[in-house]
């Protein structure tokens, strides 16, 4: 565990500021300050999700909109907190989201984008005790992460498997959960009304919108 997380574990967003995703996106940028690609990442991911809330749904009302664009902004927040990815990172943060009080965030972040697959190709499928409630959500969230590069770019989902395979290797955990993975990401397509095989131009993050974005 870093050093630093235990001064990040006393500064968690509570009160009025627990389900504020600016307060969230604040912290989140301390905790990924030894790798602010995690951190751009979880931004662009986070984006996604608001575009989606302000768009008229008939499947996605302002309360289920708020616990996702959460999710989406704290899904990797294993990685900070277990960055020698001892568990699935999934898990870790779905540990620590139930101790802050974003019950209905931590089962997003423990299943999204195939982490049952990892966590069973690791002989660790006995640490996951969260209920799968919400489908839609998991799978957009899933889909938002395989369009979403390592910089916080929008992608297609070819691109993003081909940075993971060069980024990991052909045949690694990750890469098999990611394939596993493919029907979540096909329903999250379908329910943000994408067309198939969409892709958007690569890019980052804009460092300046970073927090008011």
């Amino acid at each position: 565990m870093s050093s630093a997380l235990p001064a990040l574990l006393r500064d968690v967003p509570t009160g009025g500021s627990g389900r504020d995703p600016l307060a969230w996106r604040h912290w989140l940028k301390d905790a990924f300050f030894a790798t602010p690609d995690r951190f751009r990442h979880s931004v662009g991911v986070h984006r996604r999700a608001s575009e989606l809330a302000r768009t008229p749904s008939a499947w996605l009302d302002p309360e289920r909109a708020r616990t996702l664009e959460l999710a989406c902004l704290l899904h990797d927040v294993g990685r900070a907190l277990d960055p020698e990815d001892r568990e699935p990172h999934g898990f870790v943060g779905a540990r620590f989201l139930d101790t802050v009080g974003l019950v209905d965030v931590a089962p997003l972040v423990a299943h999204h984008s195939g982490s049952r697959f990892e966590a069973a190709a690791r002989n660790m499928a006995h640490l996951d005790w969260w209920p799968h409630r919400d489908r839609d959500l998991l799978a957009v969230l899933t889909y938002f992460d395989r369009t979403t590069s390592s910089t916080g770019g929008r992608v297609s989902i070819a691109e993003r498997r081909a940075d993971l395979v060069r980024r990991c290797r052909p045949g690694s955990t990750r890469v098999i959960s990611f394939e596993m993975a493919a029907a979540d990401a096909e329903r999250g397509r379908r329910l943000v009304g994408d067309a198939p095989g969409v892709t958007w131009r690569s890019g980052t993050v804009d460092r300046g919108v970073l927090l008011t974005g």
